[in-house]
């Protein structure tokens, strides 16, 4: 029978999981809006001819699971909720270079201060630390610079949920964090098994393994060591994800209910004489990846809406969401404008990310990293309310506008929560 239903000639696919954290969200914002156009799991065979070039078929799914083909080719009939290039953001080593390159040529913009010092750098094995920094002699300057007090987190560029994170000072105490990784490859080797949990803390230390070699990009930035520390939440340091919904070419929102995530354990300064860098003991109280967290209290307090912490004042509150306003501009701006080969948005396409932001005790706001499909279930069964009114969100601005003939319609309604701060086009949809 012909494509579609008997309602319209348009469908909307939704082939993640029924039981994903998502699914409900999503559906429930899909019927509220579009209650016309029906609701399928699997893509159906169409292309742009004959009877089906007025169809349209919006997709919502995991990145492997998109046709990036009917993507580019039907740019009239396809819509998805991913682009297919956007390294640029995404990649940690890419999302450096971007930010210095936009920089270099914008020193006024907020990413000078905003994206603390980073270099990259390119490494196979451990025994070729030396040659590496030979390579990036600014970064061996810098780690041989006794007179700086500095300390510094090196970040495999292509993982994610914390994994490979590691704090130092000294050259010596890189070369220390790269022989422990082959030390754990050889490891798992020879005992056939990468789950193998030697103590307490044995889950946070399998969640952080890393195989060097499969990684090869990493990116040394400077470690804030001032972080913003509340006595409400036993001085734990804390990051904030912000999702980022940017839709066609290019409009971008940020959603302001946002999450403040919290380290495990309260937060100690950094001592080169009581630290080690190979113990991820001492590493627990510095990374707040909550998926790092193996007990289940811990996660359960590790979650707060930001809104909701009341020992932040609400005029720093507000301050701080501007800054997180002007940073995000900025460096989707600087995607756009100086690696557009690696960030492509598509006028048939939409995406969110999950951006993490750090504050420091002058609450001065730091980007720490852009994350493409991120976890929203970290997010928890108390706060799914915040999630909800996110997919409320984007499919009221973002994927409505795909099925109506009013395509900006939406665009004259405003959410206090879904902040545009990029109009980069006025074509939309």
């Amino acid at each position: 029978g012909p494509l579609g239903s008997s309602k319209t000639n348009n469908l909307i696919v939704v082939s993640i999981d029924p039981m994903e954290y998502i699914y409900k969200p999503l559906t429930h914002a899909l019927k509220k809006y579009l209650p016309q156009v029906e609701i399928v799991s699997n893509l159906p065979e169409f292309d742009n001819g004959g009877c089906e070039k007025e169809m349209k078929v919006f997709h919502y799914g995991d990145y492997e699971q998109l046709d990036m083909d009917k993507l580019m080719e039907l740019p009239n009939n396809y819509f998805t909720n991913s682009y297919i290039y956007r390294k640029a953001l995404i990649r940690k080593h890419f999302l450096s270079h971007t930010i210095q390159t936009y920089t270099a040529k914008n020193p006024e913009s907020i990413l000078k201060k905003a994206y603390l010092e980073s270099f990259t750098i390119d490494l196979d094995y451990a025994e070729f630390l030396d040659d590496a920094l030979d390579e990036n002699w600014e970064l061996r300057q810098e780690l041989e610079n006794e007179s700086q007090d500095k300390w510094w987190i090196v970040k495999p560029s292509m993982s994610d949920k914390g994994q490979g994170i590691r704090v130092f000072k000294t050259i010596e105490d890189l070369q220390a964090i790269f022989d422990s990784f082959d030390d754990e490859d050889s490891e798992a080797e020879e005992s056939g098994n990468d789950d193998d949990a030697d103590d307490v803390n044995g889950e946070f230390m399998d969640n952080n393994k890393v195989n060097i070699s499969q990684l090869r990009h990493f990116i040394i930035q400077e470690y804030l060591t001032n972080p913003l520390l509340l006595a409400s939440m036993d001085n734990r340091k804390f990051h904030i994800r912000c999702y980022v919904v940017c839709r066609g070419d290019l409009q971008v929102f940020v959603y302001d209910r946002m999450l403040a995530l919290f380290a495990a354990k309260p937060f100690v300064p950094l001592d080169p004489y009581a630290y080690s860098v190979t113990d991820l003991k001492d590493l627990e109280c510095h990374l707040t990846n909550t998926c790092l967290q193996s007990k289940k209290k811990d996660k359960d307090s590790s979650v707060l809406e930001f809104d909701s912490i009341e020992e932040i004042p609400n005029e720093r509150k507000s301050n701080i969401k501007e800054q997180i306003h002007s940073i995000t501009n900025d460096v989707f701006l600087a995607a756009v404008n100086v690696n557009r080969l690696n960030f492509q948005p598509l006028p048939n396409a939409f995406e969110t990310y999950g951006v993490d932001f750090l504050i420091d005790s002058n609450y001065e706001v730091k980007l720490l990293e852009i994350n493409a499909f991120p976890d929203f279930k970290q997010t928890g069964k108390d706060l799914k309310n915040l999630i909800d009114e996110l997919f409320d969100d984007t499919v009221k601005y973002c994927v409505t506008p795909i099925f109506n003939e009013n395509r900006n319609k939406t665009d004259d309604e405003t959410d206090p929560n879904f902040v545009k701060v990029i109009d980069y086009t006025s074509n939309g949809w």
